[in-house]
């Protein structure tokens, strides 16, 4: 989560502006294109693979983008009949996060390439060259992906994780899963309470924590180098690689 200067703040959320217009409508359509490949044509018909972000945006998940720099979208409606049994619907969970991760991939090699070229990313001000500002959108889109890619594969209900779970474990502890989803709004609040009063009480981020057990080891993947998950700017970025 972005620090208390409300400066820093306002300039992090101009640049994540583009990368949740990217990072939603990408995890959303990975799920969507998933399903339609495993024979389900609604999506489609639907018209949710025309060029139109605004119907995978989910008002609660782009706060959470600038709040916390994770965030969720609109689910396309699929007809899970068709997502062929438990191996099926294991994919589909898995789809959303996938995508993210390989956007994330082709854009972390961008922030290579232009750190090669001398343009360090710096999310947290404008005031910087053309090629600097490229290099922070570009920066800011990886981030938000292979947050978002983090994010979605923590055991929450609602979460990609928890669908896993679900995919793996529903048939043979129905009941469980049954309880937990009657449950889920009432989770979110304990789970909301823990995130945004848990640092005061505890003096770490716990949201930082549970997202960086995804995200620090793609990051160093990708980036060559991280030591944690922190806001914005979670890896120390240097021209060598």
């Amino acid at each position: 989560m972005i620090g208390g200067d409300p400066v820093v703040f306002l300039v992090g959320a101009l640049f994540l502006i583009p990368a949740l217009l990217v990072a939603i409508p990408v995890h959303e359509l990975g799920h969507g294109l998933s399903a339609y490949a495993m024979g389900d044509p609604s999506p489609r018909n639907r018209g949710f693979f025309r060029p139109d972000p605004r119907r995978l945006l989910n008002v609660y998940g782009v706060v959470a983008v600038f709040l916390a720099n994770v965030g969720w979208g609109n689910s396309i409606p699929v007809n899970e009949y068709r997502l062929r049994g438990m191996g099926g619907r294991v994919l589909y969970a898995l789809a959303g996060p996938a995508a993210n991760l390989l956007v994330a991939i082709v854009f972390g090699v961008v922030v290579r390439v232009l750190l090669a070229m001398g343009a360090p990313p710096n999310p947290f001000t404008l005031a910087q060259p053309p090629l600097g500002l490229l290099s922070s959108v570009v920066y800011a889109i990886y981030f938000l992906n292979l947050s978002i890619f983090a994010f979605q594969l923590l055991p929450i209900p609602g979460l990609d994780g928890w669908r896993v779970l679900e995919a793996l474990f529903r048939s043979r502890y129905p009941r469980f899963f049954y309880n937990v989803s009657a449950n889920v709004q009432t989770i979110w609040i304990v789970c909301a309470v823990i995130i945004f009063f848990g640092p005061y009480l505890l003096h770490f981020g716990i949201l930082d924590a549970v997202v960086g057990i995804f995200f620090q080891p793609a990051a160093t993947g990708i980036l060559g180098q991280c030591t944690g998950y922190v806001s914005l700017h979670p890896c120390p970025l240097s021209g060598r690689f």
